[in-house]
């Protein structure tokens, strides 16, 4: 009886299923490593930072315990990248998650081969990360924010909201990948609108105080920022500038208007970085980037800060408000 109770207890321990964990995960006692470059800082981006890690939970990963994440912070210095993204190359990492534009632009001067999702970049086939969005061809893949075409739309809209409006600033960085192309459209999208285009370069946060000191002096009535994430690290001092200056601002998402911006439009940047994790995961499961579309944004986010319109002075009109996915009260 008690060698039959021996084997039984035997037999059952074989039939209990292990835990389930992700493919790939803690095979062998390895766990998977992915590196994380980023152009801000743990705190302006906190938000897109959280969203990839929930979105990495969803598909059972979770930092520290079946994953390890390297994270690397430009701080808003953008000439840190290149040194950053040679460090995390230098890991041999599973996957690097290189979240915007300039991120990209950095590992690919790395010649590395290590798959590399991006979370936010605006033209993935002109900086050359991939080949085409069906197929990127390479070690490059991920989201796009499909920000050029959502310009001439932010203009039309920052028209909307202050309808007397002629003259309008350009707040823009000339050492962006794609500042040229896209002040060229820009310039064409003002025109067809009947406003004047007055671009006013920073190439780093301390010339913040000089464009907007330019931006009075041409009387501008409103103004623009570009996507670019130089202006995302210092958008504290924008919008306490644009405050003092009491000029109505367009900003390309939703946390500029939560921090007191005037009106947002543009890709919801919090889903764009949670379906980020679906690549890593994807990934670490044995896909190639060369066979995952780039794909676009699927949800868009119009916000109005109307604390910051009364401070203004600037009566919204209604047709705008109802076209609004959040008001700020």
């Amino acid at each position: 009886m008690r060698k039959t109770l021996i084997v039984a207890l035997v037999v059952m321990a074989f039939a209990i299923p292990a835990p389930a964990h992700p493919a790939g995960a803690q095979q062998g006692g390895k766990v998977p490593r992915v590196g994380f470059l980023a152009p801000g800082s743990a705190e302006t981006d906190a938000s897109l930072a959280q969203a990839f890690s929930e979105g990495l939970r969803e598909h059972g990963w979770v930092d520290g315990q079946n994953i390890a994440i390297e994270y690397r912070w430009a701080l808003g210095k953008l000439d840190r990248l290149p040194e950053l993204a040679a460090e995390l190359v230098r890991l041999q990492l599973d996957v690097i998650v290189a979240t915007h534009t300039p991120a990209v632009v950095a590992v690919q001067k790395t010649g590395t081969k290590i798959p590399v999702v991006f979370a936010a970049v605006s033209e993935p086939v002109e900086i050359g990360a991939v080949a085409s969005l069906a197929r990127p061809g390479g070690n490059f893949t991920g989201l796009t924010t499909i920000n050029r075409e959502l310009m001439p739309k932010r203009l039309d809209l920052l028209k909307e909201a202050t309808p007397k409006l002629t003259r309008v600033g350009y707040l823009a960085n000339p050492t962006y990948a794609l500042h040229r192309p896209q002040l060229k459209e820009m310039q064409a999208a003002a025109r067809s609108l009947g406003m004047e285009l007055h671009p006013f370069e920073v190439r780093d946060g301390s010339e913040l105080e000089r464009a907007f000191v330019g931006m009075a002096a041409a009387h501008v009535g409103a103004f623009i920022v570009q996507q670019d994430p130089l202006f995302v690290s210092h958008r504290r001092k924008i919008l306490d500038l644009a405050a003092e200056s009491r000029l109505p601002g367009m900003y390309i998402a939703s946390f500029y208007t939560n921090d007191g911006g005037l009106i947002s439009y543009g890709a919801h940047l919090e889903d764009l970085f949670r379906r980020t994790a679906t690549y890593v995961d994807k990934i670490l499961k044995g896909a190639k980037p060369a066979d995952l579309p780039v794909e676009r944004p699927t949800k868009f986010e119009l916000v109005i800060n109307l604390k910051t319109a009364k401070s203004l002075g600037l009566p919204i009109p209604p047709s705008l408000l109802l076209q609004a996915d959040r008001v700020i009260e």
